[in-house]
């Protein structure tokens, strides 16, 4: 059956990839989706097509880094469905370099030894400080909503480490 008929949600990362899946399959199940990426193009195309095949979405452009974007996101999705539901943090970044290889021998991402702060803060930023900000942002609505659910979608890489790209493992 439809499980989240008179929800709402924002999906972040909803441009492609997991982020698009589960703004379609939410949809399916009747939610309301407001998607969220920062892939305009990509984003406004899976929400049009979510529309076309008979859902609800709307799509709004997104920096899950900043947090002044983030109440507004929050803000948007309550002006155009009256609530929030749901919160789905998908939105994330490898931070691999894609002129290094990855086969046996080469590296997927800088060792930890040569790795930037910069390039550090790059990745956690998205990674890890979206995450929080955006649950951060979820809360107030939420409440008003009378409670819901947050979503936090990583990697496998969360557990196991590789030999490179510390800021994502």
């Amino acid at each position: 059956g439809r499980r989240l008929v008179g929800k709402v949600a924002i999906v972040t990362g909803a441009a492609s990839g997991i982020g698009a899946e589960t703004a379609r399959l939410f949809a399916r199940h009747g939610a309301k989706v407001l998607l969220t990426d920062s892939n305009a193009a990509l984003g406004e195309s899976v929400a049009k097509e979510i529309v076309g095949s008979g859902g609800t979405a709307a799509f709004a452009l997104q920096d899950v880094g900043d947090e002044a974007r983030w109440q507004a996101v929050v803000a948007r999705a309550e002006q155009l469905y009256g609530r929030l539901d749901i919160l789905c943090n998908i939105a994330g970044i490898s931070g691999r370099d894609p002129k290094m290889n990855i086969q046996p021998g080469a590296t997927a991402g800088p060792r930890l030894a040569e790795q930037s702060l910069e390039h550090w803060n790059w990745v956690m930023g998205i990674n890890a400080t979206g995450v929080f900000l955006g649950s951060k942002a979820a809360i107030a609505a939420m409440q008003r909503a009378g409670g819901g659910s947050i979503i936090n979608i990583s990697s496998i890489c969360g557990i196991v480490g590789s030999h490179a790209n510390a800021a994502y493992h």
